[in-house]
């Protein structure tokens, strides 16, 4: 099993700021394991960048559906991520001009990525143990929330779910009450004898309204949520100055909606 404590990444979404000030407060923290929960890339400006460092930091890593959806095709996605998904196809493909660089390694790290990865009593999976790939795990404050998903979801858990994918950062435990970041402080104690779904937010797209990254912490007994600043001017510069890129995409960071 993993070493703890370790940390727990997700929805990094090509921003590299976003990556660069969470790894120096990882480091800053002695942590020595980083678990990827996918969405690698997808709507920013700096996939081979993202997909550098988590080819070098990562102990695990899975498939988001942004990254799935650059090396085969983006199903179900929005005009303005399926726009990102071919903006971001383009700068990742090997060509036959590339004779030198990672290309090549990339495209087969993201093309390999399992779906689901399982460290004893503890899954790692991008959206949930229901659907890896494209499941939605909201907590019970969000107008998603689904009680009944999740009835379907804890019985598939061993112990503890890790996830990302709705850039919401929240702790569900198995009686469906949820915990939340802003609730009692950063720390959350696990009682023995239960099940958590823990969805670690967004690396480089936070949506719950605060901008700063986010990440969780698992000390084996308690996770700890925890909320970076960084340069969002830095890139939503980037993102203005490529037109294959909607506007929308960088003036969303400012908010984090």
């Amino acid at each position: 099993m993993l070493e703890t404590p370790f940390a727990v990444i997700s929805d990094i979404h090509a921003n590299m700021e976003a990556m660069e000030a969470l790894h120096a407060d990882i480091h800053a923290a002695g942590i020595r394991h980083v678990v990827c929960l996918g969405d690698i890339v997808g709507y920013g400006p700096n996939p081979n960048e993202t997909t550098d460092f988590v080819m070098e930091h990562a102990t695990i890593t899975v498939a988001g559906n942004h990254d799935w959806a650059v090396i085969n095709k983006p199903f179900g996605f929005s005009h303005v991520a399926a726009e990102a998904v071919e903006y971001t196809h383009d700068m990742m493909e090997p060509k036959f001009y590339q004779l030198f660089g990672n290309t090549h390694d990339r495209w087969h790290f993201l093309e390999h990525l399992p779906l689901q990865i399982d460290d004893g009593d503890l899954t790692f999976v991008h959206g949930s143990v229901r659907d890896p790939l494209s499941d939605y795990c909201f907590g019970s404050g969000h107008k998603l929330w689904n009680p009944r998903q999740m009835a379907e979801i804890f019985p598939l858990v061993k112990r503890i779910c890790f996830c990302g994918h709705t850039h919401f950062p929240v702790l569900i435990r198995d009686d469906k009450t949820c915990f939340y970041p802003t609730e009692a402080g950063a720390d959350f104690p696990l009682e023995p004898g239960r099940k958590y779904v823990v969805n670690v937010g967004s690396v480089g797209q936070p949506r719950d309204g605060d901008p700063r990254a986010c990440y969780a912490i698992f000390f084996g007994d308690r996770i700890r949520f925890r909320r970076i600043p960084y340069d969002i001017e830095g890139i939503v510069r980037k993102i203005l100055a490529i037109d294959a890129l909607e506007d929308r995409l960088a003036e969303r960071l400012r908010t984090g909606r």
